[in-house]
């Protein structure tokens, strides 16, 4: 299923985390971040948290070229638990992999995210 506006982005979290009653939103340091505006999700930051190796705030979504670019997106990122990133699992210094301790979503999930952001991210 494509993603095709930012309220389905937003029901695809809302969904994935009532169908996985183990993920503890409410006590993740960002909590529910993705249910906020629009505009704060595509220009603005991760809630409380930051790069632990520079301190500085963590976009939500990245831009290449000026366009948005899902794959380099931090949210597809730590979805993905990508290799040699701040999301990856192996990276003592790092975050990991989101939500932490899993459940995770599937490829196909995370393409869907990641699609969505790079055609836009249309509203």
């Amino acid at each position: 299923m494509a993603l095709t506006s930012f309220a389905a982005v937003q029901k695809f979290f809302n969904d994935f985390i009532a169908m996985n009653p183990g993920i503890d939103i409410a006590d993740a340091q960002h909590h529910a971040f993705w249910n906020t505006t629009y505009d704060n999700f595509v220009n603005g930051n991760v809630p409380n948290v930051t790069d632990p190796t520079s301190g500085q705030p963590l976009a939500i979504l990245n831009k290449v070229n000026g366009k948005y670019d899902g794959p380099s997106s931090n949210i597809v990122m730590a979805l993905a638990g990508t290799a040699n990133s701040l999301f990856d699992p192996n990276n003592p210094a790092g975050i990991g992999q989101m939500p932490q301790g899993g459940p995770y979503m599937s490829t196909d999930q995370i393409n869907e995210l990641s699609d969505w952001i790079t055609a836009g991210c249309p509203e």
